[in-house]
């Protein structure tokens, strides 16, 4: 590991493996590489939420955003996404003379900008009394937050929250406690993330395949679109998250959406099916998430995704209407995962890229495999302000 000597306030220096380090110099120079980090380590400038359309106006979330103390803000070009200026950056300490409690890298990247610590997230427990004050800390013993225990160390892996956030580093509104969750009004999303089920252009009365749909943001994002009109078929293999996204999609009263408990790929080789569309949002390295207190992914990593990604776009063209669309997404910087994909879908799948109606981001880059760059789309966390992200759109 190396200790990039960027100014993170009073959270110990970001550390990048020196395998994602010497990939971000050699295609982007330091300098852009420094600043690639940076913006990485800390949480968008705008956080970003997208309103239910179906059963609520954007200008009536703007207004209750307001009566809670957060002004929002219109997205100019996506109807449906507001943002918010994230709060911070605060100074936070350790506490002097008590317990800390280690999470997981989820949780503390979530606690960083102001969540509270779930039992679930608790990695390492040390003896805390109920309504005690503790430091809140990372894997790597980062200082993320302070919290105030709301049960004690007998029972921290009990459902809902082991630590209330009191102080943290950076603060953006809590869609749980304003009631927006429950409600199904406002969920959280990311723009580029908004983006892809913008390019999906999804119609009344289309069937729409999502093929890695949990925790639904995509499937859901395309049933608010399509005015609740379109019929989803939505494939996830973890029920844990398939229970979750159905809590979402009642939550949100979004109809014809089907959830089926299946490996996509595998349940398509023995299926029939016939799709108008198909979201493609595999798994990946998720080297563009954001805010990340620290990341180590390896060289492996990067090709078991890439490996792990491709049989989808494989069992998208399967399924899809011949003019149908695909659209591929990854949370991710890494060629291997993006381009390279690209290029697999376009070269051996026989797929065409499509030109974007709606040009966010940037140009995708060069990996000599003669793919039109102005078709793909990325997000770069240090130019635009969100989570490194790759969006492409295909046409059967």
């Amino acid at each position: 590991m190396i200790n990039l000597k960027i100014p993170r306030l009073d959270i110990e220096t970001q550390t990048f493996s020196n395998f994602l380090w010497n990939r971000f110099c050699n295609r982007y120079g330091v300098e852009r590489a420094k600043k690639i980090v940076c913006a990485l380590s800390k949480p968008v400038k705008n956080y970003s939420i997208r309103t239910n359309l179906v059963s609520f106006s954007r200008e009536n979330l703007l207004e209750k955003l307001e009566n809670f103390g957060w002004k929002g803000y219109e997205h100019p070009i996506l109807e449906e996404m507001i943002t918010i200026k994230t709060r911070g950056p605060n100074s936070v300490n350790y506490l002097k003379n008590a317990p800390r409690i280690m999470t997981d890298k989820i949780a503390a990247e979530s606690v960083f900008i102001g969540s509270d610590l779930f039992g679930v997230g608790i990695k390492r427990i040390p003896k805390f009394s109920e309504n005690e004050k503790v430091s809140l800390i990372s894997p790597k013993n980062q200082i993320v937050a302070i919290g105030l225990t709301k049960r004690d160390s007998k029972n921290p892996k009990e459902s809902g929250i082991a630590a209330e956030n009191l102080e943290s580093f950076y603060k953006v509104p809590s869609l749980r406690k304003l009631g927006f969750i429950d409600s199904g009004i406002a969920f959280s999303q990311s723009i580029p993330a908004a983006y892809v089920t913008h390019l999906l252009d999804p119609k009344p009365n289309e069937t729409i395949v999502d093929l890695c749909a949990a925790p639904g943001g995509k499937s859901t994002s395309a049933a608010i679109l399509s005015k609740n009109k379109s019929r989803i078929i939505a494939f996830d293999r973890s029920e844990k998250r398939l229970l979750k996204m159905k809590t979402a999609v009642e939550s949100q009263k979004l109809e014809n959406i089907e959830l089926i408990k299946a490996n996509s790929i595998e349940y398509l080789k023995t299926h029939s099916m016939n799709a108008d569309k198909v979201i493609v949002d595999p798994s990946c390295s998720a080297v563009g998430v954001r805010p990340k207190i620290y990341d180590e992914t390896t060289q492996r990593d990067i090709a078991n995704a890439s490996n792990y990604q491709k049989p989808f776009l494989w069992a998208a063209s399967k399924i899809v209407r011949k003019g149908g669309i695909i659209t591929y997404s990854t949370c991710t910087l890494e060629p291997e995962e993006n381009e390279k994909v690209i290029a697999y879908a376009v070269n051996e799948l026989g797929l065409k890229l499509s030109n974007p109606e709606i040009t966010l981001g940037t140009i995708g880059e060069e990996t000599n495999d003669g793919l039109e760059l102005e078709y793909m789309r990325r997000f770069y966390p240090d130019i635009h302000d969100t989570p490194g992200f790759f969006v492409a759109k295909l046409t059967k």
